[in-house]
């Protein structure tokens, strides 16, 4: 099973572009893919339970789309409640954009919330951020239990990531921003194989560039079958959904 674990779709203010669910749709046809995770840019720009409602309906209109949730800890009233909503909804999955609304990940607001995630059993999906932030998540997030999906981990963080990953058995790295020769087998190398996991960051950047990264990094057939769906598979539970 081919799995993207990072990929979104609606609109942006500052640019007029086509991120339709269809486009989505479109790109799994070409690609072979048979699963993407995705969340509504809508929930991360403006309103987070219209935007959550928009992503449940796109998903369930497309079955090979797995719903990703967002929350905005600065809105502080609803928050607690709409991780219950949700939980019941069928959400696995909720990403959090601490870089662009402007939060912390050991603000209060946000650790009561992942208080209310472990309860549901969910995932999490945080960005790597700069310097530090990986391991804040290790030693702030990561004991809460549920697993944590870093995301979009440059060059100049791949050394914290590797660190982070192998320190702590529940967090793992999305693979999109590792396009350096060599930084995937790093990975592989340090924490585990089971530990990078693919996304693309479609349709903000080119699928085909993530994608290749991972086909011509020098791993086991094993290991890049895993990197490219079994590890999302086994992580995020998404058993019998292809």
């Amino acid at each position: 099973m081919l799995v993207d674990v990072n990929t979104c779709f609606g609109t942006l203010p500052t640019r007029r572009v086509d991120w339709s669910p269809q486009r989505l749709c479109t790109l799994l046809d070409q690609t072979g893919f048979d699963l993407a995770l995705t969340y509504s840019l809508r929930g991360v720009l403006y309103d987070f339970i219209s935007g959550n409602d928009e992503t449940f309906a796109v998903c369930e209109a497309n079955p090979r789309l797995i719903p990703v949730a967002t929350i905005d800890p600065r809105r502080h009233f609803g928050c607690l409640e709409e991780v219950e909503r949700c939980d019941e909804m069928g959400f696995g999955v909720f990403r959090f954009f601490p870089d662009q609304q402007g939060w912390t990940v050991d603000s209060r607001p946000f650790l009561n919330i992942c208080e209310a995630v472990a309860d549901c059993g969910a995932a999490v999906m945080l960005p790597a951020g700069p310097s530090g932030h990986q391991t804040l998540i290790g030693e702030k997030i990561a004991p809460y239990g549920f697993n944590i999906i870093i995301v979009g981990a440059g060059y100049g963080v791949h050394a914290e990531t590797y660190a982070v990953t192998a320190a702590y058995d529940n967090v793992y790295a999305e693979t999109h921003a590792f396009n350096t020769p060599g930084c995937i087998e790093g990975l592989v190398w340090v924490a585990g194989p089971d530990k990078p996991i693919f996304g693309s960051n479609s349709p903000d950047r080119c699928f085909g560039a993530a994608l290749e990264m991972v086909r011509c990094a020098e791993l086991s057939d094993e290991d890049r079958t895993g990197i490219l769906g079994g590890n999302a598979v086994e992580v995020l539970g998404l058993e019998g959904r292809a």
